[in-house]
């Protein structure tokens, strides 16, 4: 949450940083700010976007050092005295991450006699540093003191208005890369914001300090010593023509759900299985939001495949609940940003405990890909919409390869098995694309959802996970009130919501809970709400004298799941469409989950 920016290039930067952090605003658009050095300070904040900021920086700031920040709000609401970059006697700051002992530090400040000008955790930081140059330490130094006292994740790029032409860097907890190129060294939460800026990129680790300046980038290691650290190209960033076309980032990545899982089931193709994880005696799959939901829907196909008990957990929970582990466990790990910190959380708890860990993420140079003994990708690509869409199907996708590699692994998977799951795997692709081909089918659900202001999930087994990713979608882009249960919960209390013209969705298909499916549909109807069922072809007959409204979608097994997914998808950005909010930037939201 919250991206960070800073360069030192061989011309006025103002520009450039703001052309940075628009790359960003997928982590937070409360407000953005900029500050730049030399001669003096030149600081502009604004609530909003970048292009608002764009529009205060204008051609005058003259500074070739600088750093900014887009802003998803924790401590303090979304006001220009909030936003960042904060600056305290000479030093400016920007923060991503959370200082958990600001109250402390803060009161011994103002103790001090001196002031504050916002409401959050942040404004302590650039305090910190000014006292240790006041006492004659270096830039370097006085950031590597500021950080002993710091509690709490952390990434920051500090600004010095005596010595404009360097910014530092560092790093505990929060995830941020340094980048060079051609007359300029810079630093962002993604390098994807420094595309056409930089060349290569490096992923700071835990502890790390780093100087930019016009010689470059040097790192330095918790110990003080310089340090290498893996250097990556700096890809492109081609979403922006995606997104005109379709109107929206999220559409296009809708649309980009075929090429997205051949390109991760490519990327899967012949990962060996370490024998410590083939040992598996139990698996529990640990993840937040959308990728708990993907892991629940594709759980049945996982446990069947490997003939293992595979336990859910999320992971705001899991990692204080100090749940005891059976020998045997593996631990496997769903993020799309593989920086979630939750999540990250357990991890820390699982390798203090000797316990393997699988990875399952899309960000392959983040600390959670590093960090764990199986990396299991997912090639979905660059997600700008704060919902998940591609990223969900790629990670139901990764997670049944899991489960068919580990399964093979341990001599549970048949050949006829086999045969069948791949073939059902190689139809996937095909059959998203022939379900965005409904889209008007799903624009006309979601005109009903918005009328009724409200919509019901209900679906059973694998369906019943995907019916909660449904209102999760629909919740985080419309903003309606949406639920989801497993259809066998509704006569234990749910039901007495039902109204005349209650719109309720029903995952449906032809498998072994058709029949209970149907009668849930029923019991719905015959207490006045509108049934929409997303079913196969094969239930369609089934279902048509009960459904008001019913959608074939194509494929059968597996593959309706993911057609079902996608229909999910263009209901929740229609309704976002028709009331008129921004479906890549809902209200409240930001993509990467960094700070719990």
């Amino acid at each position: 949450m919250c991206g960070i920016v800073g360069m030192v290039n061989g011309h006025p930067v103002a520009r450039d940083l703001v052309t940075a952090l628009g790359r960003l605003e997928y982590r937070g658009y409360d407000s953005a700010g900029v500050a730049v050095a030399g001669p003096g300070f030149e600081v502009h904040k604004v609530i909003g976007g970048t292009t608002e900021l764009m529009g205060k920086v204008g051609n005058g700031f003259a500074g070739h050092a600088g750093i900014g920040h887009t802003r998803w709000a924790t401590h303090g609401r979304a006001e220009v005295r909030n936003a960042h970059p904060h600056v305290w006697d000479g030093v400016a700051v920007v923060h991503n991450g959370i200082i958990e002992n600001y109250h402390d530090l803060r009161g011994r400040m103002i103790a001090n006699g001196e002031t504050f000008e916002s409401d959050t955790d942040s404004e302590v930081i650039p305090h910190l540093i000014a006292a240790a140059r006041k006492a004659g330490a270096a830039p370097m130094d006085a950031v590597r003191e500021a950080c002993t006292e710091l509690h709490g994740a952390y990434a920051i790029a500090v600004l010095f208005q005596d010595v404009p032409d360097r910014v530092v860097v560092a790093r505990q907890g929060s995830p941020v890369m340094v980048a060079r190129g051609r007359n300029v060294a810079a630093v962002a939460s993604d390098p994807s914001a420094l595309s056409a800026l930089c060349d290569d990129y490096a992923a700071l680790e835990d502890g790390d300090l780093a100087e930019l300046s016009n010689h470059g980038v040097t790192i330095f290691g918790r110990d003080g010593q310089l340090a290498q650290r893996c250097w990556q190209k700096v890809e492109g960033a081609e979403e922006e023509a995606a997104a005109g076309l379709f109107g929206s980032f999220t559409r296009a990545e809708i649309a980009a759900q075929p090429v997205a899982l051949r390109n991760t089931d490519a990327a899967l193709a012949g990962r060996a299985i370490p024998q410590a994880i083939a040992d598996a005696e139990r698996l529990v799959v640990v993840a937040c939001g959308s990728s708990m939901y993907a892991a629940s829907t594709v759980r049945p196909w996982i446990e069947k495949l490997t003939g293992l008990p595979c336990d859910l957990e999320i992971a705001s929970e899991y990692r204080t609940r100090e749940a005891p582990l059976s020998r045997g466990t593996v631990g496997i790990l769903v993020s799309q940003s593989g920086e979630t910190a939750d999540t990250m959380g357990v991890m820390e708890m699982l390798k203090a405990r000797n316990v393997p860990i699988v990875a399952v993420v899309n960000v392959q140079h983040s600390q959670m890909a590093r960090g764990a003994d199986l990396l299991w990708p997912t090639m979905a690509g660059k997600e700008q919409g704060v919902a998940a869409t591609k990223s969900f199907t790629c990670q139901m996708l990764a997670l049944i390869r899991f489960g068919l590699a580990l399964g093979l692994a341990r001599g549970t998977v048949t050949s006829g098995t086999l045969v069948a799951v791949e073939r059902e795997l190689a139809g996937l692709a095909v059959v998203c694309a022939r379900a965005e081909m409904l889209e008007g089918q799903f624009e006309a659900v979601a005109e009903r959802l918005v009328r009724e202001g409200e919509a019901l999930f209900i679906g059973r087994g694998s369906a019943a996970a995907l019916a909660n990713e449904g209102a999760l979608k629909l919740k985080e882009l419309s903003y309606l009130r949406a639920e989801a249960y497993a259809a066998g919960e509704l006569k234990h209390g749910p039901i007495a919501m039902i109204r005349e013209g209650s719109p309720v969705i029903v995952c449906a298909g032809a498998g072994q809970h058709a029949g209970k499916s149907l009668a849930n549909a029923e019991e719905v109807r015959a207490r006045g709400g509108y049934v929409i069922a997303l079913v196969d072809d094969a239930s369609a007959a089934a279902f048509a004298p009960v459904a008001d409204e019913m959608i074939v979608l194509p494929g059968a097994g597996l593959g309706t799941l993911f057609a079902q997914a996608v229909a999910m998808q263009l209901i929740a950005v229609h309704a976002a469409v028709v009331l008129r909010h921004p479906v890549d930037r809902p209200r409240n939201l930001a993509k990467s989950v960094t700070v719990e």
